[in-house]
């Protein structure tokens, strides 16, 4: 996924769209579009700043770069949701495999930043097995 969608995403539970993001793996992907178009509003998640403090011509860095794997995670509620093959897999609670969510980033813990990490709270890590 693109870094310029993300600003478009909300917790699908509580609705905030105060997410976090942690990637796991970026790759390099030539778009043709014109970054004026599609530059961020109000959060550059490139960055992780104000996107009027971000210059243009990252904007033209970052439209060619595609988060492939990573977690978002919800800063008001605790909800994290895995982001897998680019798809941010952000769906209810009564949608959710969670076991299968829990494997998945238990296998990837080691990437997620201690304080990220303390903000998960659903679904607990123990609900893996």
């Amino acid at each position: 996924m693109r870094y310029y969608f993300f600003e478009l995403l909300a917790c699908p539970v509580c609705k905030s769209p105060d997410l976090v993001l942690v990637e796991f793996r970026v790759d390099e992907v030539k778009a043709n579009v014109d970054p004026a178009k599609v530059r961020c509003r109000d959060t550059c998640y490139f960055l992780r700043k104000p996107a009027s403090q971000v210059p243009l011509e990252t904007c033209a860095q970052c439209v060619n770069k595609d988060v492939v794997e990573g977690v978002l995670v919800c800063r008001n509620c605790g909800r994290w949701y895995p982001i897998i093959d680019g798809i941010p897999r952000m769906l209810d609670d009564k949608f959710r495999k969670v076991k299968e969510d829990v494997a998945w980033l238990t296998s990837h813990i080691d990437k997620v930043p201690e304080d990220v990490r303390k903000l998960m709270k659903w679904p607990p890590l123990s609900q893996g097995g």
